[in-house]
């Protein structure tokens, strides 16, 4: 009895060896609790199978904008913490509740001092300096500034929380029936939630802001002089940066907007061109750390490149 149980228990060792090494150590990266991606249009169906070994993002919506045809979808409802996607709709409330792009805000040392302490990534602004509402939509959407959000939400409102208000209406407006904010920047809280659905929603409807569109599509962009800064700010995109791989084999990446809080995991919202057409792919829950390997970006390649060339 005790020999048959030494080889049982020999047999599940090694079972559990092989599904750690070609689930995880090989080149199909398969991870644990996942479930799988739903192919909803049968161009991409032959590449099921390669796509559920691959991705690592938890939640994932795939569209076709020039047809309107969604074509991949994996817990598309789903309500969860979407960290930095968040100043999408940050960027998109300024924009629609701003009458003069060419007005200035201030940003106080106070907000600055408050923001850097909870670990917010920053546009790089100069205490007390002043920046035109354009230039803050790029330095919300490109570098991700905290700064710029909270610069945004006192202009707009008088106060975050009031401002966040005004998001929560917006999202209303549009039908993003699963989404709630609790702040502008999307540090993590238990009251702030989305889905890939409703941000897929938010950001076609945003786009058809001919200056969302503009930032959207942006790598890099050099603010106006101001008191503080005569040469203007340099803003770079979070996606230049760890020498992320942006280039596609069947078409080109256009932009997009990045995300990470601890809750959210690795997340991101990319555009990109690929056989004449326009593709908007949005994931959320990829596991890993800000610095560590961006695999939000590498999900973004192996699902673009896997729509078929014609």
């Amino acid at each position: 009895m005790k020999k048959k149980l030494t080889v049982m228990s020999l047999l599940v060792v090694l079972s559990l060896g092989s599904i750690f090494y070609f689930g995880v150590l090989s080149e199909n990266r398969v991870f644990f609790g996942s479930s799988p991606l739903t192919v909803k249009s049968t161009k991409m169906k032959a590449a099921e199978l390669e796509l559920n070994g691959k991705v690592a993002s938890e939640q994932v919506l795939l569209e076709n904008l020039s047809t309107g045809e969604t074509l991949l979808e994996k817990n598309g409802d789903k309500k969860v913490a979407i960290a930095s996607l968040t100043k999408i709709m940050t960027a998109y409330a300024l924009l629609q509740k701003s009458d003069n792009l060419q007005d200035t805000v201030e940003l106080n040392q106070k907000t600055l001092d408050l923001l850097t302490a909870e670990g917010a990534s920053l546009a790089g602004f100069v205490a007390n300096d002043n920046i035109s509402i354009t230039d803050l939509v790029y330095a919300i959407m490109l570098p991700s500034g905290g700064d710029a959000a909270i610069m945004a939400a006192k202009h707009v409102s008088g106060s975050e929380t009031d401002f966040v208000k005004e998001m929560n209406e917006e999202a209303k407006k549009l039908g993003m029936k699963n989404t709630h904010f609790k702040t502008a920047t999307g540090l993590d809280t238990r009251q702030q939630y989305s889905t890939v659905r409703d941000l897929n929603i938010l950001i076609k409807a945003a786009m058809k802001n001919p200056i969302f569109n503009k930032v959207f599509t942006t790598f890099e962009y050099n603010t106006k002089p101001t008191d503080y800064t005569p040469e203007g700010y340099y803003l770079k995109h979070t996606l230049l940066r760890d020498n992320n791989d942006l280039e596609l084999n069947n078409g080109r990446l256009l932009g997009g907007k990045t995300g990470y809080t601890k809750d959210a995991g690795q997340c991101l919202a990319s555009i990109a061109e690929i056989n004449g057409q326009m593709y908007l792919l949005i994931t959320t829950g990829a596991k890993g750390e800000p610095l560590g390997e961006q695999h939000n970006v590498t999900d973004a390649n192996t699902i673009f490149e896997s729509i078929p060339k014609r």
